[in-house]
């Protein structure tokens, strides 16, 4: 899989695995895995990805 935020080297498949556990907002996967807290330009695909999770 791909990385999504590469400040935290955070996969696309780590943030899947969040959201399925519960993560369901940008914070909330931040929280669980670091993605999206750093200089943040991965947010909006994060949000792309708990949306296609979320359907």
């Amino acid at each position: 899989m791909s990385v999504v935020c590469g400040c935290f080297d955070v996969s696309e498949e780590e943030i899947r695995a969040a959201v399925r556990n519960g993560a369901t907002t940008v914070e909330a996967v931040g929280e669980a895995t670091s993605a999206g807290t750093g200089c943040g330009g991965c947010q909006s695909q994060i949000q792309d990805i708990i949306d296609e999770e979320t359907k």
